[in-house]
């Protein structure tokens, strides 16, 4: 049984790197200078496949790739006007709603950043498990129009609460 773990752990480890390594691999920082992105359109819901890798009890590492656990993504454009400044849609900043059933409840998540070229760099501004922080990178394929869907990076480099995913979106 533990050997069979390890060994699930195992491929578990080397389908991330191998999705980080096919994601990075395209160089996404030379990527969105090479792409105008000026009309992707990104806003909207998405539905998400996960896989990750956490830390576990007792300082382990463990791993999960649920293909039928789902997240919801809703992305829109970050607006606010309040006293010490105001931004619009024309900064590029968006939100991101996230939501995805737990056995626990639900996790909910709240993410702001800017959409330069056609990625997408959010921070997590709230989180329902307390874990942060926590860096995001949506990297979106298309470069114009409505955007069809994004891998997402996910990395929270906190010893303690340690996570890298990857999370394929389809818009709905």
């Amino acid at each position: 049984m533990n050997e069979m773990r390890q060994y699930s752990l195992s491929n578990l480890l080397l389908a991330v790197m191998l999705a980080i390594g096919l994601v990075f691999g395209t160089n996404p920082v030379a990527s969105a200078e090479t792409l105008e992105c000026s009309n992707l359109d990104i806003a909207g819901s998405y539905a998400c496949n996960v896989a990750c890798i956490i830390r576990g009890d007792n300082d382990g590492l463990t791993g999960f790739t649920d293909l039928s656990r789902t997240e919801t993504d809703t992305i829109e454009v970050f607006t606010i006007n309040s006293p010490e400044g105001c931004v619009d849609e024309s900064a590029g900043i968006y939100k991101v709603e996230i939501s995805a059933p737990t056995d626990n409840g639900e996790f909910t998540e709240t993410e702001i950043g800017p959409l330069v070229g056609c990625t997408l760099y959010t921070a997590t501004e709230s989180v329902s498990d307390n874990q942060f922080p926590v860096l995001e990178d949506y990297i979106f394929q298309d470069s114009s129009g409505p955007a069809n869907g994004f891998t997402k990076v996910v990395r929270n480099p906190s010893r303690s609460d340690f996570k890298t995913c990857t999370v394929d979106c389809t818009r709905k």
